[in-house]
């Protein structure tokens, strides 16, 4: 059976399509009106009212349920108070940097309150129908910033000094960490320069720092260059940075922030012909796998001390010397992963002192792991070049203002 609808007439039907748009009109502004209005609530807030009292602070040590009854709650509804607002926040992932502020009435009622935790401000309001608890994304810029120097004493220092914040000077040296050994590298004149994004949020606090694009020109470690691309980081050619081996068995955030700004050449590079290298460092410090692989041989060793040898491939192997104490759960046949720690530098076996020697070990024969040619990496797809290019071209522009030579 067909079922026949009614002809409308053509001047019906643009009639029909004005209310439509009029009612489409009338709903987008009333959600454009109702927003407005929530975002003005939200930002008077913490303006206390005529003859209201306003209590502002962070947590600290203090408990949430402490600073609602120190602000002026009785136990009983800084109880309600905490389970109203737990039902947009998990009240165990508070931090002592929050910040909260309760305003109360004249007579000491409890008006509302906010509380700024992580990327959100959490609002707690007393209305006629009872305690209303809401979540509000804070507002965030971002800005550009940047650093360059050369270096003096050690790499850490210089970059401090140049005003570049830790978490960037760590994150800087993670950029490199395939193809730079900060710790044996790093020669005193070398040239560094650092691009970086840092997300502000309107309370004046800092969301993160992330390298956009680092430079580095060293006289051992060659002239190197970071580019943020996609979630990875590449060289000018678009080569991926990352490789099969780490260029160091040591982090240089694990030594660098302490050790280095004690002593002028904290870390000593020493060669034994044809065997290894070593890697003066605090005893304790974590020793990381240069490369994923299996747990070959692990204890005693001669004079070597504590040793942990990690096969990698047929082709490659490498030794951990010296070492105080192995990491927790490591067996002969455990599988390991690039930057996993497998134990900690000590002075076990012939040694004068707390250090690391390090060895690598290519089909069966010692070899320098400072100068083997290592495997190469992926480059970016040929689909993703011109977007490459595009990027590569802005960032050498921006580290070339800063005096680098990255474009050389």
């Amino acid at each position: 059976m067909e079922i026949g609808w009614p002809r409308i007439s053509q001047g019906k039907r643009w009639a029909l399509r004005g209310i439509l748009y009029s009612l489409l009109a009338g709903a987008l502004l009333g959600a454009d009106r109702w927003e407005n209005r929530l975002q003005a609530e939200v930002a008077s807030l913490d303006q206390p009212s005529p003859g209201a009292s306003l209590h502002q602070g962070v947590l600290g040590k203090k408990r949430f349920f402490d600073i609602l009854t120190a602000t002026g709650s009785s136990p009983a509804e800084a109880a309600t108070l905490s389970r109203a607002l737990s039902r947009v926040l998990d009240m165990r992932r508070l931090m002592p940097e929050d910040s909260f502020s309760v305003m109360r009435s004249s007579s000491g009622r409890f008006m509302h309150m906010t509380l700024v935790h992580g990327k959100s401000r959490y609002v707690l309001t007393e209305t006629a129908k009872g305690l209303r608890a809401s979540k509000h994304p804070l507002a965030v810029s971002e800005h550009l910033r940047r650093a360059s120097g050369s270096v003096e004493e050690s790499l850490w220092v210089a970059m401090e000094a140049a005003g570049v914040p830790p978490e960037v000077i760590l994150e800087f040296a993670d950029v490199f960490q395939w193809t730079i050994d900060f710790l044996t590298e790093t020669r005193k004149g070398d040239r560094f320069a650092v691009v970086w994004t840092e997300r502000q949020a309107a309370d004046g606090r800092i969301w993160d720092r992330i390298v956009e694009a680092g430079h580095y020109k060293g006289l051992a470690a060659g002239d190197r260059t970071g580019i943020l691309f996609e979630g990875r980081y590449y060289d000018k050619n678009g080569d991926s940075l990352n490789r099969m081996f780490l260029r160091a068995p040591l982090k240089f955030n694990r030594i660098s922030s302490g050790f280095a700004r004690r002593r002028n050449h904290p870390i000593l590079r020493t060669n034994r012909p044809h065997h290894g290298t070593d890697y003066a460092a605090p005893r304790g410090t974590p020793v990381s796998s240069v490369a994923d692989g299996r747990v070959e041989q692990i204890g005693r060793k001669g004079g070597f001390g504590n040793v942990v040898k990690i096969r990698h491939s047929r082709t490659y192997a490498s030794l951990y010397a010296h070492l105080s104490r192995f990491a927790a759960r490591l067996r002969p046949g455990s599988p390991v992963q690039q930057g996993q720690v497998i134990g900690y530098v000590g002075s076990t076996g012939l040694a004068n002192g707390p250090h690391l020697h390090f060895q690598m070990e290519k089909d069966g024969r010692w070899v320098d792991f400072l100068r083997i040619e290592l495997p190469s990496a992926q480059s970016i797809p040929r689909s993703r070049r011109q977007a490459f290019a595009s990027r590569l071209e802005s960032v050498l522009s921006e580290l070339n203002s800063i005096g680098t030579i990255a474009s050389s």
